[in-house]
């Protein structure tokens, strides 16, 4: 009996958005755990121009060379299914699943409404505490109103939220653009960052506590890990996550109840459902230090894939190795339709 050949995997990679390197270090990682018995991997990188590389310049994209090439319009070879291994704007937030459903091409992750829902920090919020789902407290300051008055918008809200506080850019990840602010000057100068990478920010309270995160893998029986625990030396910048190597991650997290793991588990499930994600997600959370109370700080639908990434090593906890976890996720996404979502 002839065996079947391998499934055509596209991986797309790289991007315009500011997390473009970390995609890239995603995507080796996939490339590198993806049974070549049982796909093939056709590499489909993007520029940080956003031009489409042929498969060659791909592949120089993606040893860290230069592609040699500035790419095209987006060109989709002839695949089974799509791997969007791409991280914040332009990749994660519905443009390029939208596409993918118009083609009606199978992809890995969760559709366009999905993906939309989860990468705007503060939509997510408005969904989930409107399902009763307990988020930390938020103000949203649009570029416009900053422009026209940066001290009076800086006061109101430094009252609103009290100091210390955080400001977030709505639509990244990897704590780009991301700032604490302990008093009304830093305030203003983090709102001035964050708002470069997008027509509104949000801001919000610190929250003493522990950072947990959780990883969910889609399908008709979903798995959900058990919490992994991030600890900063203060806060969890871009530059502990991929840098400097400061933070320790705790896979799976340690002293905490059954019951609470439970709890968390199912609000992570909820969390799931309620902004409709497929296929997979990592779902953060806070445990308040003085209160024991756990809110959901923000939803990613396509988390790190690099080795040392929190999601892949959960996984690897819950007894799913990387290539058995790539191989669900295409499968998922061969079988599911995207049109229903």
């Amino acid at each position: 009996m002839t065996a079947a050949p391998p499934l055509r995997v596209a991986l797309l990679f790289g991007g315009p958005s500011a997390e473009h390197e970390i995609s890239l270090r995603s995507a080796r990682a996939v490339a590198h755990h993806l049974d070549d018995k049982s796909y093939e991997a056709v590499l489909c990188g993007i520029t940080q121009g956003g031009g489409w590389l042929s498969e060659e310049a791909s592949a120089r994209l993606l040893a860290g060379e230069n592609p040699g090439e500035e790419g095209t319009r987006p060109i989709l070879p002839d695949v089974d299914c799509v791997f969007p291994v791409l991280h914040g704007p332009y990749g994660e937030d519905g443009k390029v699943q939208g596409w993918l459903q118009m083609l009606n091409v199978p992809f890995v992750g969760s559709a366009a409404k999905g993906s939309v829902l989860g990468m705007d920090k503060s939509l997510t919020k408005h969904m989930l505490r409107t399902e009763g789902v307990l988020v930390a407290s938020w103000t949203d300051v649009f570029y416009r109103d900053f422009e026209e008055n940066p001290e009076g918008v800086a006061k109101r809200v430094g009252e609103e939220r009290g100091f210390p506080c955080f400001v977030k850019p709505v639509s990244q990840g990897s704590s780009v653009g991301i700032s604490r602010a302990a008093n009304e000057a830093e305030l203003r100068t983090a709102l001035e960052l964050a708002l470069k990478y997008g027509r509104y920010a949000m801001v919000e309270p610190e929250i003493k506590g522990r950072e947990l995160e959780v990883a969910v893998l889609g399908g008709e029986d979903p798995v959900v890990t058990v919490p992994g625990e991030v600890r900063p030396e203060e806060w969890y910048t871009y530059e502990a996550k991929y840098e400097d190597d400061t933070a320790d991650l705790l896979v799976p997290a340690l002293e905490i109840h059954p019951n609470l793991v439970k709890g968390i588990q199912d609000i992570a499930l909820n969390v799931f459902r309620i902004l409709h994600l497929r296929g997979l997600a990592r779902v953060d959370f806070f445990l308040e230090k003085s209160t024991g109370r756990v809110y959901v700080n923000e939803v990613n639908t396509m988390p790190g894939f690099t080795d040392i990434s929190m999601y892949p090593q959960l996984m690897e906890h819950t007894g799913i190795p990387f290539p058995e976890l790539l191989h669900r996720l295409i499968d998922h996404a061969i079988n599911e339709d995207h049109e229903c979502s």
